[in-house]
């Protein structure tokens, strides 16, 4: 026979409890910060921490269970059947005891300072204790600090060091920055075997056809002793067979590097164009990756229709093309797949096109989505990617250090802002903008982020925010002569320098981060709305329609910014009446796609 206690407790496990209205549901938010400093405070105190980690002489007492939770090798460690488990105290071989300290500190609070003086070593260590979250930041943290001084040791790290996402942003940047990199005391300093896998990428971006063979011939220059035997080797790797033939002719009569060698000389002029070696210059051009071309390209929304109603459906037209400035000729690529819609944005990274976002066309479905569609040239296809993690209508997005972010065009009165990752397939939420606008463009520029607009109120001077990646922080910045009310700004980066326009003026402004001041530069020839501002082979390409005249002709039209001569010329009309289209540049394989785009209608 059970006690009555006993039966309220047998009661008690075999049946729901039911609440009673006054439970009283408390909870302490600083319950778990506090007991992690207080862990913290009770290290110092030998009887009540339960091992001392041993690390180069030094010792840290600890315990357990907080490593254990940081750390796999930690947890396999205590949990797992070995000495160490219950050992008072644990040699750790191979550490730098400041790092091991580091690590320990940031096991109790949370916290952590990575520059560049520690990150290599966290990553390390991190590799060899399994910190997980330690690896993943300051993976993070080299994406971020890479340019063009020092993706080439970026990259041979991540490589040594299993940090995929770390190698494969430094070859993507590599390839899409060949020519800056080869300037750089880094790329100067490379083995030859080093130098070997580099050049042997078929999809280096250079603007100039002699851009590798200049690069070799700066590498051994750099070390002419040691380094001249290797010309040979080096030169069939520079594509000689696309050179014209007059800079192989001055090669052979003025470079010294190759005067001095019969074997160099040797080399060039089996690739000079002469008839006897007509047949192998031919077999040799048919061998060479096939050269890449930066185009300009769009995705629209929808287009303008003759005797539209509003109980019409409305048609289906071709919307996704690219423009090659060489040929000056619009050619098509497989549609986007979600027709006529509109406020969406779109950018390149990695020659990959995305678009985020955006409100579907059509006039009874106007909900922002949070759509993202990513477009690969090897696949000729587009898919859909994770999605964002909120939805947006004319919001901006740029590229940044390798990743894509997605500004504003939420509902709230904050400018909210995640990032996406292209390795991981993810995005993450990052602090907002200081200052509310909803009227703004947005561009990435010399390793930050600027943010560019008012509210939308006629005459509501522009704000200039700038997003620092590293430390996660917004800063508004007081700059002179920063110019007043915009209509939908558009902006881009060049050269080091961010160029502005809006829908409502022919101006055009020009910021230098560097000088913190802005300029005028030459003006447009006309209007251009809802289009696009892309830098593309060094000079700008604005595009957009406008309406002319009384009767409302409407026109899509392309200018083209060159910035050494302060010029606008003409570049002719888009290849259909878009009433909304982004753009971007990508380096591709021309000859592959060879349809024209003539703008009409999916059948």
């Amino acid at each position: 026979m059970l006690e009555p206690q006993e039966q309220e407790w047998a009661l008690s496990e075999d049946s729901t409890m039911v609440r009673n209205v006054d439970d009283f549901d408390f909870s302490l938010p600083s319950h778990p910060q506090a007991i992690l400093e207080g862990l913290r405070s009770l290290r110092s105190n030998p009887k009540l921490s339960d091992v001392t980690l041993l690390v180069g002489g030094h010792e840290f007492p600890c315990h357990r269970s907080i490593l254990a939770l940081c750390s796999h090798y930690f947890n396999a460690m205590f949990t797992g059947d070995f000495i160490e488990s219950i050992s008072a105290h644990v040699e750790i071989k191979e550490v730098d005891p400041v790092v091991m300290e580091t690590l320990i500190d940031f096991a109790y609070t949370g916290k952590i300072t990575i520059n560049q003086g520690n990150v290599e070593a966290l990553i390390r260590t991190s590799n060899q204790l399994h910190f997980p979250t330690i690896r993943k930041v300051c993976s993070r943290y080299l994406r971020q600090q890479m340019d063009a001084t020092n993706c080439l040791g970026i990259c041979e790290f991540g490589e040594n060091h299993g940090c995929l996402e770390v190698s494969s942003k430094a070859w993507a940047f590599l390839q899409e920055n060949f020519e800056a990199v080869s300037h750089q005391e880094e790329f100067l300093q490379l083995s030859k075997e080093r130098l070997v896998v580099y050049l042997s990428n078929d999809l280096l971006q250079v603007q100039e056809e002699q851009s590798l063979a200049e690069a070799v011939l700066r590498w051994v220059r750099y070390e002419e002793a040691s380094r001249a035997k290797h010309l040979p080797e080096l030169l069939h790797l520079v594509h000689l067979a696309s050179l014209p033939d007059q800079y192989l002719q001055n090669l052979l009569s003025l470079e010294p590097l190759i005067q001095d060698s019969e074997a160099c000389k040797a080399v060039i002029s089996s690739y000079r164009s002469t008839v006897e070696n007509r047949s192998f210059v031919q077999k040799s051009l048919l061998a060479l990756p096939q050269k890449l071309e930066e185009v300009l390209v769009v995705v629209a929304g929808r287009a303008l229709e003759e005797n539209e109603a509003e109980d019409v459906e409305l048609p289906v037209s071709r919307n996704f093309a690219f423009y090659n400035p060489k040929t000056k000729r619009w050619m098509a690529l497989p549609d986007f797949p979600d027709y006529n819609k509109w406020g969406f944005s779109l950018v390149a990274l990695n020659n990959y096109v995305y678009v985020t976002g955006g409100s579907r066309g059509t006039q009874n479905d106007t909900w922002s989505t949070t759509q993202s569609w990513c477009f690969r040239l090897k696949e000729g296809a587009w898919k859909p990617i994770a999605p964002m993690l909120k939805p947006r209508t004319n919001h901006a997005s740029a590229v940044l250090n390798g990743e894509i972010y997605a500004i504003g065009g939420t509902t709230v009165d904050t400018v909210e802002v995640e990032c996406y990752d292209p390795y991981n397939n993810s995005w993450c939420p990052i602090s907002p903008a200081l200052k509310y606008v909803s009227n703004f463009t947005a561009t990435g520029c010399l390793g930050k982020l600027y943010l560019i607009g008012s509210c939308a109120v006629k005459y509501n001077a522009l704000t200039l925010q700038c997003y620092n990646p590293v430390i996660d922080v917004w800063s508004v910045i007081a700059s002179p002569f920063i110019p007043k009310y915009l209509s939908a700004p558009r902006c881009a980066s060049l050269h080091g320098a961010i160029y502005l326009i809006g829908d409502n003026t022919k101006k055009v402004y020009v910021y230098d981060p560097d000088a913190n001041i802005w300029q005028k530069v030459q003006l447009l020839h006309t209007l251009h709305e809802n289009g696009g501002m892309v830098p593309l082979g060094g000079k700008l390409f604005v595009t957009g329609g406008r309406w002319k005249g009384l009767d409302g002709d409407y026109r899509v039209e392309m200018e083209v910014y060159d910035c050494a001569k302060d010029i606008w010329t003409r570049a002719g009309a888009l290849p259909c009446l878009w009433l909304y289209h982004s753009s971007s540049s990508i380096f591709m394989d021309t000859s592959k796609w060879t349809e024209p785009f003539l703008g009409n209608h999916v059948q």
